[in-house]
């Protein structure tokens, strides 16, 4: 906010330096039109006789730009659209000016050859130094064809509330001397909970991740912190049983947190068996590894799209939920549930950003689409505090009223593009498969109570199934995904009462 305060005194400050500049140029172009007409310079207003008709053309011309909007845009801003309304708008301050010194004064009315030239020089030296700014702000490699520069954003500021503080000292003293393990540690998510850990003190921190590219990545990053504890990174693949086993076994994790899972809605809608193994299968096994390896804590990282879902995501998530919730003492079994986090992977803020470089168009699904948006900092802090709530089985943070994804858009171009926000349209491109225009954080069922942090909510409901009918159902959905049976899987993966599958489906 300071940055943005700052930021506006400057651009009056350049408004005012353009709007003298054009005021000199408007005076250099009567002068020279007066020495084609005399063949001599007169530089002094005083010393000619059409000295009020050039103040009169001045002020003339100065309304006209103004009235144009030549002083809320930048060069780099402009197009050929905006050089002719500059330019049309001068033409009309010419006619004004004549006008006015026929009625004002007209004994000092200049010859038309002069006023002619005078606006002909106008409008190229106006628009000139324009097109010779936005021709060097192409030159340094940042021309319409390739993505421009944007300015710094701190996308928390789109939320419009305080940052989210939690117990760091209890953290501490929680995970003294216990052994954290993290999957998907190298993801959006996961890689800034990584590095938060680290702040918290572990005695032993590994994080697991199937991506070698991303895994690389966040060792080179977190190696350079201060930690003293021990810093294991394991590339591994969470859906095979085998090296999780080993891993569990050899290094016990105390409490582990599931960020691993596939999270783009069109594209698990077109592969539903991948979906299910990798969302819910895998939270199953892990599950099983905590309780054989006595985990203190399992924290899964849910989506509230898992609230009456609409989408394969949500529907494999809801599952994962359900299966968390079948754990007896003395392990502890949590989900936290996010809405839309913003600057993730597959997030819809850096679409935006991209598409706003290149100039637009922004594409919004629907007009009317909302979501409940939280920030990365905002959904770690949900996740470690969990670890010292008791109230509820399943964690989501208060955010509020949820924000349109158009009202979105638009004040990222307003911040982002200020002076091409005009030029840059946003288009409807539909809603997509899965999708839903409105999400929810709590299912009808689920009973919002409060916690120890005032700032997120608890939620309270009796768990709908027994691991036993859990494992049947699953073991069901294994063999639709073995048959490749998408169709018959997908419409299963969405049965709240989980119907017993036509054993021909099975055979």
């Amino acid at each position: 906010m300071h940055e943005r305060t700052l930021q506006r005194p400057r651009e009056r400050l350049r408004g005012v330096s353009w709007l003298l500049l054009d005021l000199l140029i408007i005076y250099l172009t009567f002068v020279g039109a007066l020495k084609i007409r005399l063949g001599t310079w007169e530089f002094l207003l005083h010393e000619t006789m059409w000295g009020l008709s050039i103040l009169i053309t001045m002020a003339s011309y100065l309304v006209a730009l103004i009235f144009s909007g030549l002083y809320r845009m930048h060069p780099r801003g402009m197009h050929l659209d905006s050089f002719l309304k500059v330019a049309m708008s001068l033409l009309i301050g010419w006619a004004g000016s004549l006008t006015l010194i026929y009625l004002a004064v007209p004994t000092s009315m200049p010859p038309r050859s002069v006023t002619a030239a005078q606006c002909m020089f106008s409008i190229i030296g106006i628009l000139g130094i324009r097109a010779l700014g936005r021709y060097t702000y192409e030159r340094n490699g940042t021309s319409s064809g390739s993505p421009s520069p944007l300015p710094v954003i701190r996308v928390e500021e789109l939320l419009n509330r305080p940052p989210l503080q939690i117990d760091l000292t209890g953290l501490r003293n929680y995970l003294s001397g216990r052994t954290v393990l993290v999957t998907g540690a190298g993801g959006s998510i996961g890689a800034i909970l990584s590095r938060q850990l680290l702040d918290l003190t572990p005695f032993r921190l590994v994080l697991v991740d199937v991506s070698e590219f991303n895994l690389y990545h966040l060792e080179n990053e977190l190696r350079g912190l201060p930690f003293k504890g021990e810093l294991i990174f394991r590339i591994a693949d969470v859906r095979d049983d085998p090296v999780m086993h080993s891993l569990f076994s050899s290094l016990r994790p105390d409490v582990v947190f599931h960020a691993a899972a596939y999270k783009h809605v069109p594209l698990m809608e077109r592969h539903p068996a991948e979906a299910f193994r990798n969302n819910t299968l895998t939270t199953v096994g892990l599950v099983r590894l905590c309780e054989t390896y006595g985990t203190e804590q399992f924290i899964l990282i849910s989506t509230d799209k898992a609230v009456n879902p609409t989408s394969v995501l949500g529907a494999t998530k809801r599952l994962a939920e359900w299966y968390v919730r079948t754990v007896n003492a003395p392990m502890q079994c949590k989900t936290v549930r996010f809405g839309n986090v913003l600057m993730s992977q597959g997030s819809v803020i850096p679409l935006f950003m991209e598409q706003i470089a290149h100039g637009g168009p922004v594409t919004v699904t629907d007009p009317a689409m909302d979501r409940y948006f939280m920030s990365a900092h905002e959904a770690c802090c949900l996740i470690l505090q969990s670890l010292l709530l008791d109230a509820a089985p399943v964690y989501t943070l208060e955010m509020g009223t949820p924000v349109r994804i158009q009202w979105l858009a638009e004040q990222l171009i307003r911040r982002l593009a200020p002076y091409q926000a005009k030029r840059i349209k946003i288009v409807y491109s539909g809603i997509r498969p899965g999708e839903k225009l409105h999400e929810a954080l709590w299912d009808k069922d689920e009973t919002p109570v409060p916690t120890t942090h005032d700032e997120i909510v608890g939620l309270q409901s009796q768990a709908p199934f027994s691991r036993l009918e859990l494992d049947t159902y699953f073991s069901s959905l294994e063999q639709l995904c073995i048959q490749n049976r998408a169709e018959e899987l997908r419409k299963a993966l969405f049965q709240k009462n989980l119907q017993p599958i036509d054993r021909s489906l099975q055979d």
